[in-house]
């Protein structure tokens, strides 16, 4: 069963900086056994230049070597790898050198002769706050990363939609203007300015008029950047006769069925009551079902629209 200490450990590896070669050897053979990937230095020298070479994750030297000083060691072991591990020692207790060490940036202090077990608790800990270290470096480096590629996407976010902002603009005017040219010589012609139309004249150019509205209404919907942009539209809302509906519905397709040798049935219940409800949305919906019958009905089929009532309440109080 792998303990605490185990888990830790990971094959970690360690300088042992130490002039004394029997407090050398004893440590660094105790710190193998626990699973360490030891490299024993008697001279500071070599341990300056080892660092420079090789990666550890704990560096343990003696304070006072005959040809380095151990702070050297720590301030170098920190200025190429800021989250190493320094453990120091000494053979001679002072408060203000332990200090000294400490804020320069040593993980711990310890007073010879070592204690094996404090030791090695020591090392366990420091691997575990170095894992944690690099951990966190590692998540506010993918958060910084995350941030910067939400930073661009809001940036195309906003030239699209200044784009389409810009589109809408434009074709605002594209398409209103012929539109409200159809619907004004519609009504021209219905109320006779250019001459008398007869009876079935005023029914194509009713039904021009109204498709021409009822498209021209759907275009301020699409158009109206306000309504876009928040994802909704407004219903206007007015009691109105089913049956006028479909009517004018069925002459906007005839000339659809017509192509096709199709017939619409429609049976609408006597006297149906009135329908709370936005009239060009209703249109709208009989238009798609209607359009999308007559497209995959077969030639000289028939389609009907029959109309029933599954419930009533009065207007504006329907729950």
């Amino acid at each position: 069963m792998r303990t605490e200490e185990s888990v830790e450990t990971g094959g970690a590896s360690i300088l042992l900086v130490e002039d004394e070669a029997g407090v050398r050897t004893t440590l660094g053979a105790i710190l193998a056994d626990a699973g360490y990937r030891v490299t024993e230095l008697g001279k500071g020298v070599i341990a300056l230049k080892m660092l420079r070479q090789q990666h550890y994750n704990i560096v343990i030297t003696d304070i006072k070597l005959p040809d380095a000083d151990g702070m050297e060691i720590l301030e170098l072991a920190k200025d190429i790898e800021p989250d190493i591990a320094i453990i120091i020692m000494t053979g001679y207790a002072s408060l203000e050198t332990a200090i000294d060490a400490v804020n320069t940036g040593a993980y711990a202090y310890f007073v010879k002769p070592i204690n094996p077990d404090e030791m090695k608790t020591t090392i366990v800990n420091a691997l575990r706050q170095q894992r944690l270290l690099r951990e966190n470096k590692r998540l506010v480096d993918s958060l910084q990363q995350a941030n910067k590629l939400l930073f661009e996407a809001n940036r195309e976010l906003k030239k699209a939609t200044e784009a389409k902002s810009a589109f809408l603009a434009s074709m605002s005017h594209e398409l209103r203007t012929p539109l409200n040219a159809i619907i004004g010589f519609s009504q021209l012609m219905l109320d006779g300015i250019p001459g008398k139309s007869n009876a079935e004249q005023k029914e194509c150019l009713n039904d021009i008029l109204s498709s021409g509205e009822h498209l021209l209404n759907l275009i301020n919907d699409v158009l109206d950047l306000s309504k876009v942009e928040a994802g909704k539209m407004e219903l206007k809302l007015v009691n109105l006769n089913p049956a006028d509906v479909i009517e004018e519905v069925r002459q906007t397709i005839k000339p659809m069925l017509d192509d096709k040798r199709q017939v619409l049935e429609v049976k609408i219940e006597e006297s149906p009551p009135l329908v709370h409800a936005d009239k060009s949305r209703v249109r709208q919906i009989l238009l798609n079902l209607l359009s999308n019958a007559i497209k995959f009905a077969p030639p000289g089929s028939k389609i009907s629209i029959i109309t029933s009532q599954l419930g009533y309440c009065v207007p504006h109080q329907c729950g």
